[in-house]
């Protein structure tokens, strides 16, 4: 397999690289403003430059791993969330169709309503804020755009180590070291995701050359942010990092918390489709270690 992973630099995509990369595969990432040694650049409302990619390293595959993600943002200005979560990757994906190559897109829990989750694949999306109707906006385009063969794996709660240290356990591991109040919701529940599985899975799914929505979700789809952080305080401690004086972590619920966009309460994901449903527990002594080292 010859994989192009777009968003290479970012929590998922790097490791979907490293993950091809151990297995043998020829894969090649990009980047779109942190240069990252290794990746190259690429800004995919460019498509002239795509193309050009295309045509120096020739892959079979091309999965979407960047867009973006700042939830609130998005909410501030929608046009642009739309621009780049769903018109650009769709761009690419009929460049790709022309091409006879496969396309794969990362969608997320977030375009269900988190009125009733767990969710399963033949759940019926309902999106309630700007960065989720692009997502699954662009979900619906890609599937026409590609008759039917885009990939689409929906991920959720994701984290692990990664060049930017934004995710989740960063944020903990932060607020322990330094001793800060962390202010949680403590009504948002979802399944922590190591990205490794969720690249493990992923790639598993392109070298079979499926196609569709997969839920990639961790072993708790009902683990609410108390509870994950909680347990990542307990992961760190276990590796030495102790918890600097004034830590704490405080719950509220989402409607005292007031976030600009909606968020949905039970967004868990549980999957049909995978013969294996849930991933196993993560080893995240091992993965705070290597967290911890970064934050110093």
């Amino acid at each position: 397999m010859r994989l192009l992973v777009i968003g290479g630099s970012g929590l998922v995509g790097s490791h979907l690289l490293a993950e091809a990369l151990r297995r043998g595969h020829h894969a090649f990432g990009t980047f779109r403003e942190r240069a990252v040694p290794g990746l190259e650049p690429l800004d995919a409302a460019r498509l002239a430059d795509f193309e050009a990619l295309l045509d120096r390293h020739r892959p079979d595959r091309v999965i979407h791993a960047a867009g973006w993600t700042w939830v609130d943002g998005c909410e501030d200005d929608p046009a642009r969330a739309m621009e780049e979560n769903c018109h650009q990757p769709v761009r690419l994906a009929e460049i790709c169709q022309r091409r006879g190559l496969r396309f794969a897109y990362i969608s997320t829990s977030y375009i269900f309503d988190g009125s009733a989750g767990p969710y399963d694949e033949s759940a019926v999306p309902a999106p309630i804020n700007a960065y989720a109707r692009s997502k699954w906006e662009a979900e619906q385009r890609l599937v026409a755009a590609t008759d039917g063969s885009v990939l689409l794996p929906r991920v959720i709660c994701v984290y692990g180590v990664e060049a930017r240290r934004k995710n989740f356990a960063y944020q903990v591991g932060d607020a322990l070291r330094v001793g800060k109040i962390l202010t949680l919701p403590s009504d948002q529940r979802g399944n922590p995701t190591w990205a490794g599985d969720i690249a493990r899975t992923t790639v598993d799914l392109l070298e079979r050359a499926e196609r569709g929505a997969f839920h990639l979700g961790g072993a708790d789809p009902d683990c609410d942010r108390i509870a994950w952080a909680e347990h990542l305080v307990r992961s760190f401690k276990q590796v030495g990092v102790e918890a600097a004086t004034g830590f704490t972590i405080v719950p509220k619920s989402t409607a005292i918390l007031a976030q600009k966009a909606l968020r949905p309460l039970h967004a868990g994901m549980v999957s049909r489709r995978l013969a294996r449903p849930c991933f196993g527990p993560a080893d995240d002594a091992a993965i705070c270690r290597e967290i911890a080292g970064t934050t110093r």
